[in-house]
């Protein structure tokens, strides 16, 4: 009875040892809705950025759940420490002693969308200058002082706006009530062929006047959280779950754009 009693009491702290292991570390990311890269739909969140944290953070140990913000506040909620980790972000956490990962999805690609009948010639970023624009938001931060002086020029005349909702910006670009959207590559190739049907589309033009892609860092509190995704996300790379989830959820996904040019 003794060993038996000792080997039931070994095998019940060694099961509850294994639960502890397995559930002992939660983090919890915070994500805007980013479609194709995060995609907030009643209430659930998945896309390709949050597949490849949540399985870069699974491989070492985590369970990473997701909390939903609006883009604008996102920021905010991760200084505010409502939030262990962000993604989608540039090294913007200045006077804070904060985690950025290595670059997650080097696969961004902003773009500069117009109609092609529209007679306009996109060359560089001054060429925007006078043109309707709607472009994402806070994307005024993003792109250097030459597009930051346009918009504020731009705004002196109604001209230029910033949305969070990228649908729209998609629709006003087919509906022609402005000049030139900008926004990233996949992302309008997610709400095109959501909103439109190939019957309905006019023909476009994609300019890179923004450069070639990049991709954005996820920020933590933690280091340890960081060097672990850091791991992890080296791991996924290895074994082919990164490039699947970039062929599952990059629908437009080409080596380069010049087929669009």
């Amino acid at each position: 009875m003794g060993i038996k009693y000792c080997a039931l009491i070994f095998a019940f702290f060694f099961t509850t040892s294994l639960t502890i292991s397995a559930s002992d570390k939660p983090v919890s990311i915070g994500v805007a809705n980013f479609p194709p890269y995060s995609i907030v739909d009643k209430g659930k969140i998945t896309g390709a950025e949050v597949e490849i944290i949540k399985q870069s953070l699974s491989a070492m140990g985590y369970q990473p759940t997701f909390v939903s913000y609006p883009y604008g506040r996102l920021p905010s909620a991760f200084r505010d420490k409502k939030i262990d980790g962000t993604i989608v972000t540039l090294k913007e956490f200045q006077g804070f002693n904060v985690f950025y990962s290595e670059i997650v999805l080097p696969e961004y690609q902003t773009v500069a969308v117009h109609l092609a009948d529209r007679n306009i010639e996109l060359n560089t970023v001054k060429d925007l200058k006078n043109r309707s624009i709607i472009a994402h938001q806070r994307a005024h931060l993003f792109y250097g002082s030459e597009y930051n002086g346009i918009t504020r020029l731009n705004k002196k005349t109604t001209t230029y706006k910033e949305t969070k909702s990228q649908d729209k910006q998609v629709m006003m670009l087919f509906k022609e009530r402005v000049d030139v959207i900008v926004l990233a590559y996949e992302i309008f190739i997610y709400y095109k062929n959501l909103q439109f049907g190939e019957d309905e589309l006019k023909a476009y033009k994609v300019s890179k006047i923004f450069g070639e892609k990049f991709g954005f860092h996820n920020a933590f509190w933690q280091k340890q959280v960081r060097d672990d995704f850091n791991e992890g996300l080296k791991i996924i790379k290895e074994n082919g779950t990164y490039d699947k989830i970039l062929r599952t959820y990059l629908v437009g996904y080409k080596p380069n754009l010049a087929a669009d040019e």
